[in-house]
Formats: structure tokens, sequence, C-alpha cells
């Protein structure tokens, strides 16, 4: 009897503890079913210090698992993600470009506008970023453009920093006579050509996105452009300063020579500063704003470059905001402009990276523009590029400015 109790005993012990746990805890009491969440970037440059945010986020919340992926032509990957109903849960944009207006149109994209993610971004910047009027991703940093230049040579030369663009020339024109290339300039990538040349649109004229606008609407021609023969005219004068060939030299080939020592000055995007520095660790490089003519005009071409966005009525959105309310705390934000380099417009952080102090110093004063070619097409920006590219190689003002006539005029429908 009592043996038969014992056992009766034993059966129902273990039937107790069986139940206790269900079969995906079995081993782990209580511990909750892992959310896995994708974010696709288009920042490789900074994929390794995503991780490192990432991994502190995971270790506060071990619930939650992130994996980063940063594909070629990430954009691309997004447009087929999306009409395939296969978003991933977050992934960066640049918020004000033309690849945002179709997805959003298509109600692919969550509107955060208002939301409490956004509280810690700096206003000014939040209304930078918005997308017709509302926000569909959280900004996270800027990227300008400007001239790095090799601060060894200017030292040793004695020259300082060009406050107009007149004396941007003269310091060229010493640099010329000590037998020193200002310029290296990498005019065989298109795309290159097009990004500097509408700084300078923007940089003379704080009102020529309106103009463009009312060009492609069919209210403007452009064949008498006092903007754009003032930017061609600006192009050319610049390329008397730059290395033989240009037009036969790719960026990659640009950031090389720069880093030999083989030219002075590089204007182009920010983020080069860490390609060059790769090549030449041992060089010392900083950035300035590329000078317009009056030095109280002179601002930075600017644009949100890290955004990341929701996609709308996604499954793990509470996953994704918790992230992204991480991702947007101002020591995190502190981590990653320190990393990157990036300019954060996250509240309370202080940019603390020299090489590009110059740019972020205008950026934070407010002295900031817009590029001009933001709201084109991608066609537009090629075509646009690819223009400027026949009028360095000396195809003429007049066939430049009936170029730009046929892409722009009209075209708005």
């Amino acid at each position: 009897m009592k043996l038969t109790k014992l056992i009766l005993g034993f059966i129902l012990l273990c039937i107790l503890c069986s139940c206790s746990l269900s079969p995906k805890e079995s081993g782990h009491p209580n511990q909750p079913t892992q959310v896995k969440l994708e974010l696709l970037s288009n920042k490789a440059d900074t994929a390794e210090t995503f991780e490192k945010i990432i991994a502190k986020f995971e270790e506060q919340n071990p619930a939650i698992k992130i994996e980063q992926d940063a594909p070629p032509n990430m954009l691309k990957v997004l447009a087929m993600r999306f009409s395939t109903n296969t978003a991933p849960s977050l992934f960066t944009v640049y918020p004000t470009a033309p690849s945002m207006r179709n997805p959003i149109n298509n109600g692919y994209i969550e509107d955060l506008t208002g939301d409490e993610i956004l509280s810690n971004v700096r206003p000014e910047f939040l209304h930078f970023s918005q997308t017709q009027g509302r926000t569909y991703a959280v900004p996270y940093a800027l990227e300008g453009y400007g001239i790095i230049y090799n601060a060894a040579i200017f030292r040793e030369l004695h020259l300082n920093i060009p406050q107009t663009y007149n004396e941007l020339l003269e310091t060229s024109e010493k640099l010329k006579r000590n037998g020193i290339t200002p310029f290296i300039f990498p005019d065989k990538d298109y795309s290159y050509v097009r990004k500097t040349s509408t700084v300078l649109l923007g940089l003379d004229e704080p009102d020529i996105i309106p103009y463009f606008e009312d060009v492609i609407a069919g209210k403007k021609h452009i064949h008498d452009s006092k903007q754009l023969i003032n930017m061609a005219q600006k192009t050319l004068v610049l390329r008397k300063y730059g290395q033989r060939g240009s037009l036969g030299t790719s960026n990659e080939a640009a950031i090389r020579e720069f880093a030999d020592g083989k030219a002075s000055m590089f204007f182009t995007g920010m983020w080069e500063v860490s390609s060059i520095q790769k090549a030449n660790p041992a060089m010392d490089v900083q950035m300035f704003p590329f000078p317009a003519e009056r030095m109280e005009d002179t601002k930075v071409a600017m644009q949100v470059g890290t955004a990341i966005g929701i996609p709308r009525n996604s499954k793990t959105i509470v996953e994704s905001k918790k992230f992204l309310s991480f991702l947007a705390s101002t020591e995190i934000a502190q981590l990653y402009s320190d990393e990157t380099g990036n300019i954060s417009v996250i509240k309370g952080v202080q940019h603390h990276v020299k090489e590009n102090s110059g740019i972020a110093e205008y950026a934070m004063a407010g002295k900031y523009f817009r590029a001009a070619d933001s709201p084109w097409t991608p066609s537009m920006q090629d075509d646009f590029g690819k223009s400027v590219q026949q009028l360095i190689a000396g195809s003429g003002m007049a066939p430049f400015l009936q170029k730009m006539e046929e892409v722009f005029y009209n075209t708005g429908n």
C-alpha cells in the first residue's frame, strides 16, 4: 500500500513538472518568445557602428533580435520588397528624396508625424526632413558637401581658409605657383559632377528649388537662366585648377591621388574623409564649406542622409519603435556621431570629429541649404550630370543650356 502511494505520488509530481513548461520554454521557464527585426540599410560605411548599437540594445532587450543587412543598390531592393509585401521591419531612407514619393503615395510607409519617438530630434531638422509636410522616418544624421583639404600643405604654405569665392581662386593660384595641383576632380563619374554642380546652384541662388519647380511646370524657360550660366562658368573656372584629364578620373582614383598628396583640395561629400583616411591614415585632412561670393552668404549644402522608417501596418511596430527610441537617445546618438563623423540631429549631441567640424559648425548654426537636385527625378539627375560632363569636355554654353531646356521644361505632367 505504501509502495503504491509512493508510485502514484511520483507520477503526479512528474505530471505537474511537465505541465509547468510549455514546449517552447522547456528548460527555460518564463523566457518570452524572441521577436526578430530586420534593418535594411543603405549605410554600409556605418554598419559596424550600427552593430555596436544593436548589441547594446539587445543586451537591454533580450526579447528582441535585430539583424542588419546593407546590400548594394539597397533602395532598389527596398522598392522591390515594398511591391512584394515583404518589407523589412526597419529601413534607412533619404527622407526628402524623390525615391520616397511612390512608397508614400502607395501607403507603404508608416506616418510618424507627432509620434513620441521624434521627441528628441531637434525641431529644425525634423522640419528639414519632412516629405509633403509629414514625417515618415526618424531623422538621425546629416551629411553635407564642402572642400576637403590637405592641412599639412596649407600650414606649410601659410594658407588661410578661403572665406569667399575669390579667395578660393587666389588660394588656388598660390598653390599652382608652388607646383601643387589645387583640386582633384573625379569627372569620370557623372553622379559626382551632378552633386557638386547642384551644390553651386543652390549656394548662389537660395530660391533655386522653386525656380526649377516653375521650369518643370512649364511656367519658366531655362535657355536664358542666369543661375545655370553662373554655375556653368564657375564649373569651368574651377577645372582650370584641377588635374589634367579630369574626365578620365574616377572617384576611387581621385581618393587615391588625393591621399597620395597629388592635390591639395577635393570638393566632395563629407563621407569621403573616411575613405581618404583609410587610404592614408597619416594624412591630416579637414574640411571647410565651399565659399559663396560674399562671406556672409556662405552656407553648406546638407541633407538628412540617415533616417529610419517603419512599414505601414507592421506586425512588429511596437518593437521597432522601441529600438528607434533607443537609437534617438542622446547617449547612443553621441556614440554614432563620434564613430562615424556624421552630424547628429539629436538633441544634446556634441560634434567632436575635428575633420569635418568646419561643416558641422555651419549646420548647427542654421547655415545650410538643400541642393538644387533634391526634388528632381533620378533621370533628371542623371541627365544633368551627363550634360555638365559634356560642358567640361568643351561642348559649349549654348548646347548645354538647350539640353537643360529639354531635360526640365514642362516635364511635370
